[in-house]
């Protein structure tokens, strides 16, 4: 595959030798030449389709795969572009060559994604428009395969490669210990690479342990990955100085009583941030043995994500409940999480907790509406809202009346009074109309004043 990457260029040219360029691609190639953005399908804050993508659907179905490996070689980069993108939707069969040219020409393409605009790598572009296929274009089971195979030949071409490339991390982590790229992933691994390393300890083989010993704590990411007992002494030197994510993952890879005794030591001193970083850790890492760490750092600062929320309610619903009743009676703001790619999750984390405290403590779901109505924020109160109304909670009454007049924005007094006209209390009804009439300003605006007076008419509720 490294000799190959000095003659892709030539070898396209050759392939399609003999064919020409039809007048009507050649006017889309003019069209998108001239606009001379990348453009995705979905771009700006209104989510349109430019003129400029369908001229790329246009060139994909109209262009021969003759014509396409052409215009691979066109003098301008938002062309070569969208070319290789229609390649890879018309599944040519070497689309790896492709990725070698343009790691070698080294171009960069002027891109739209949603409201960004940016300068990118060329090679990049081709790269994530083959493996994200499956989010452009329906795939069949064969489809996939094929897909499939042209990454891992991708792969191949990037980890081989002189050039340096932001597409290194992801071929390292899709190697996953291939046994034909053990010796090219060692020479990577010594230069330092951190990702290399990870690759590396993929085949957990005893010869690299001292290796890695010898980076201590450049190795703490790959001992994630490869948790032998000849590594322990390494991350037993590091407890006093070092609270890294990839320290915490590096212990708690080993999922054992030795990593949790470890872990609560260098836990009691541990800042907010750290602790944050020590559980994604214990998420990442979750076994049966970090279920009471776990719910400590709950109980104690009101730090958890989704995910382990979700474990923890199929593992141990009982503990998990009293616990979560525990955090959310705690006078503190609370700390919801997302790792990774989670975006938005944390949403659900309350109403999962108040679900699971209504199922095993319901005796204290009152409290902890009443509670949380004074303190929380209201991006955290909408939960305990949607639970009062569901559960028609009604001795939470007077601190909602109290909440409600303290909100200053259309979209809390709309779903705080929405929560008291719930109960259908005409003397609830009616406090709740003198306090509205007092923040006539602050609501009857925009279109939230539409949504109030439809809820008024629902109610019998009438404010001029």
């Amino acid at each position: 595959m490294k000799n190959f990457l000095l003659m892709p260029l030539l070898l396209l040219l050759l392939s399609c030798r003999g064919h020409e360029i039809k007048s009507s691609t050649k006017k889309l190639v003019d069209k998108i030449e001239k606009y001379n953005v990348l453009d995705y399908e979905h771009v700006y804050e209104a989510g349109k389709t430019t003129e400029q993508y369908k001229n790329f659907i246009k060139l994909r179905e109209k262009a021969s795969i003759e014509e396409l490996l052409i215009l691979i070689n066109y003098n301008n980069t938002v062309v070569k572009g969208y070319v290789s993108w229609a390649l890879a939707d018309k599944k040519y069969l070497n689309l790896f060559e492709i990725l070698a040219t343009f790691l070698n020409s080294d171009e960069t393409v002027p891109t739209q994604k949603g409201c960004t605009g940016s300068q990118d790598k060329l090679a990049s572009e081709f790269y994530y428009r083959v493996y994200y296929q499956s989010y452009y274009n329906k795939l069949s089971v064969s489809d996939s395969i094929f897909f499939l195979n042209q990454i891992q030949k991708m792969d191949s071409v990037i980890l081989y490669s002189d050039k340096e490339t932001d597409l290194l991390d992801i071929a390292l982590k899709n190697n996953n210990g291939n046994e034909k790229t053990y010796n090219r992933i060692k020479q990577l691994a010594e230069k330092e690479n951190i990702m290399a390393l990870v690759a590396l300890a993929e085949y957990k083989r005893q010869v690299d342990i001292p290796f890695l010993v010898h980076l201590g704590e450049k190795s703490f990411l790959a001992i994630s990955h490869f948790p032998n007992n000849a590594f322990w002494d390494v991350l037993l030197q590091y407890k006093n100085t070092n609270k890294s994510l990839e320290y915490f993952l590096a212990i708690s890879s080993y999922k054992n009583k030795s990593a949790l005794s470890l872990l609560k030591e260098i836990y009691q001193n541990c800042d907010s941030v750290q602790i944050n970083l020590l559980d994604e850790a214990l998420v990442k890492n979750y076994c049966p043995e970090y279920q009471d760490l776990i719910l400590e750092i709950w109980e104690k600062h009101k730090t958890i994500d989704y995910t382990i929320t979700q474990k923890l309610v199929m593992d141990c619903p009982t503990k998990a409940s009293v616990s979560f009743a525990k955090g959310l009676m705690l006078s503190k703001a609370f700390n919801l999480l997302e790792f990774d790619y989670n975006y938005g999750t944390k949403d659900s984390i309350i109403p999962l907790m108040l679900k699971s405290v209504c199922l095993y403590n319901k005796e204290l779901v009152t409290d902890i509406c009443k509670k949380n109505i004074l303190i929380s924020d209201f991006d955290n109160l909408y939960g305990f809202l949607s639970l009062i109304e569901d559960e028609r909670i009604i001795e939470t009454t007077d601190v909602l009346v109290e909440r409600l007049k303290k909100e200053k924005y259309p979209f809390e007094i709309f779903y705080t009074t929405k929560t008291l006209l719930s109960f259908k209390n005409l003397e609830t009804n009616e406090k709740v109309k003198n306090i509205l009439i007092t923040k006539q300003d602050k609501w009857n605006r925009d279109n939230w004043a539409e949504s109030f007076r439809e809820m008024f008419m629902k109610n019998n509720i009438r404010i001029e």
